[in-house]
């Protein structure tokens, strides 16, 4: 992808979420929508790079994260809930995956708010957590505040990275001769 391109799109799509009043409402929804999702993953960090690109300051890029973070950890309560439901969810899922889920139940009941913490903050498949924590019915006050500690960390990790990333990329003077910026 050719990056002027990318540069672009990053400014226009931080212009929406910042310009727009339902800016901030669309990337929440989209956040939600997309960690809510147990059977079609949805990758949030390419929005959140592009839109911290384009944040006019730092206070911006941190709201970004914790917006993010508070949409993921509520959308990533369906595993919990489908885990709740029990047996009914466990039958769509093939033999291996539940063995997973049954795995993580176990080391739930040993390690939850660290490995619940941990699972958020990684790339790790987090709806197998959120199924088992589900499953074993562990406190949902405890999952959910763990789950949203990870997620935080995460968004806003992935958010200065972009807000000074895109900053860094934009001073390199061959960049710039290479783009025409």
């Amino acid at each position: 992808m050719d990056l002027s391109l990318l540069l672009n799109n990053a400014t226009a799509l931080a212009e929406f979420v910042y310009a727009s009043p339902f800016g901030i409402i669309a990337l929440f929804i989209f956040a939600l929508i997309a960690n809510a999702s147990l059977f079609f993953p949805i990758s949030v960090e390419p929005v959140v790079l592009l839109v911290a690109a384009g944040a006019p300051n730092i206070l911006f890029v941190l709201i970004i994260g914790a917006v993010i973070a508070l949409a993921a950890a509520l959308g990533e309560m369906s595993g919990y809930i489908f885990g709740m439901i029990g047996v009914k969810t466990l039958q769509k899922f093939d033999q291996k995956r539940v063995e997973k889920i049954f795995e993580m139940s176990e080391k739930l009941a040993d390690k939850g708010i660290p490995l619940i913490f941990l699972g958020a903050f990684t790339p790790f498949p987090f709806d197998i957590i959120g199924l088992a924590a589900g499953l074993i019915r562990y406190d949902v006050k405890k999952f959910f505040l763990a789950a949203f500690g990870g997620k935080l960390l995460r968004y806003e990790l992935v958010a200065l990275v972009g807000f000074f990333g895109v900053a860094w990329l934009k001073t390199l003077p061959w960049l710039k001769v290479l783009l025409g910026l």
